[in-house]
């Protein structure tokens, strides 16, 4: 809700503080550079003691929401940097304990669980630019992020409890605590010896770029080109989501028993085309049925690209590690599109975001054929 909900108060931050698009750039590459710095150490950080997830769940949550808070309370566009890179850091915590559990829990059912941890995130996703898009029409963005902090930190006190005694005491704890850091990094080095991780890391990225472009800046085309406001702006960025509630775990499902790479495939070229097309159905019902179409899919590719990972890793005690090592490198291609989509903007307006993803999601196909079949070693896994 908070990711989402963030790119509905950006064209308000964007009018208030009289902003050019290069700045919006920055925004969301403080966001991802950030989170993506934060998100690696944490992943090696859980690996090594997997006792206290739940800590580091409620950590992320109850943070998070003081990030978001002091980003409302930001009297400046510089203070908001600074507050967005807090918030976003502590954010990017959730993703290694939290999936990293679930791998180990269900490896057999790799690509659903994660897909399903995708999907609830789409829930929400869909919610909360409705949602704060009527809010926005009462008051202002900065009360939102004000008052949205305390059912989080509610919340984040609740997990916490709720997740005490996860991994307390399982001997993945006890291996984990009889490795040392120098192992671990090792450990983590064999694994780029099997063919798939690095091309696994080129498709996250390259997918990436096309997906934050598309998302950071379809709220300010909606407003400025199409003259939209933020309840129609927040309806669209729900259509984008909407449908991968359901459609996210089905095609997990797909994946587990076909194996993740030709469901990467025809994930990444339906992206390619739809984005094409909106190149000329930019505008009206058009736009609004090709944006619910692009959100069957748009989703599914991390989830696709997690558990395959969790699939190279098997047994190892990485998982925290190797989402935080997918997160990072996502960060990293992630820091500098937004800026150049900021420029080209600038110079062509914002129509320009549509061939922007459509390239990129096309590049990402052409990355994802290049992976091997991976899937799950179940004479290995647990029932």
């Amino acid at each position: 809700m908070y990711q989402r909900g963030f790119l509905v108060i950006i064209p308000q931050i964007y009018a208030a503080l009289g902003l050019a698009p290069l700045q919006v750039g920055l925004l969301d590459a403080i966001r991802q550079g950030s989170g993506g710095v934060f998100s690696m150490g944490g992943g090696l950080l859980v690996d090594r003691h997997q006792e206290r997830r739940s800590l580091f769940l409620g950590s992320s949550l109850g943070l998070m929401a003081l990030g978001y808070l002091l980003v409302g309370l930001a009297p400046s566009y510089g203070l908001i940097l600074v507050a967005l890179s807090f918030a976003s850091s502590a954010g990017s915590l959730w993703h290694p304990p939290a999936l990293g559990l679930l791998s180990q829990r269900y490896p057999q059912k790799r690509g659903l669980m994660l897909s399903l941890h995708r999907s609830t995130g789409n829930l929400g996703e869909t919610v909360a630019p409705i949602l704060i898009g009527a809010f926005l029409a009462i008051v202002t963005w900065q009360d939102v992020l004000i008052w949205a902090a305390l059912p989080t930190v509610i919340l984040s006190v609740t997990i916490t409890v709720l997740l005490w005694n996860v991994g307390r005491g399982s001997d993945e704890q006890t291996q984990a605590q009889k490795r040392s850091f120098k192992q671990q990094f090792s450990d983590i080095g064999t694994l780029f010896k099997k063919r798939g991780l690095a091309a696994l890391i080129l498709v996250s990225g390259v997918r990436g770029m096309g997906d934050r472009g598309l998302l950071l800046f379809l709220p300010l085309y909606l407003a400025e080109d199409l003259n939209m406001t933020s309840f129609m702006q927040g309806i669209h960025l729900s259509l984008l989501t909407a449908a991968a509630i359901v459609c996210g775990p089905l095609i997990g499902v797909l994946s587990d028993r076909i194996g993740r790479k030709p469901v990467m495939i025809g994930v990444m070229g339906i992206s390619a085309a739809i984005a094409s097309l909106m190149i000329i159905g930019n505008e009206g019902l058009t736009l609004s049925v090709l944006v619910a179409c692009l959100g069957t899919v748009m989703f599914s590719i991390n989830s696709l690209v997690q558990a395959a990972a969790m699939d190279l890793a098997e047994g190892k005690q990485l998982e925290g590690s190797l989402i935080g090592l997918l997160w990072g490198s996502n960060a990293a291609f992630g820091v500098i599109p937004p800026l150049i989509l900021g420029g080209l903007v600038t110079a062509f307006g914002f129509v320009v975001i549509f061939p922007y993803a459509a390239i990129l999601y096309g590049l990402g196909a052409l990355a994802a054929a290049t992976l091997p079949n991976i899937q799950p070693e179940r004479e290995n896994s647990k029932n």
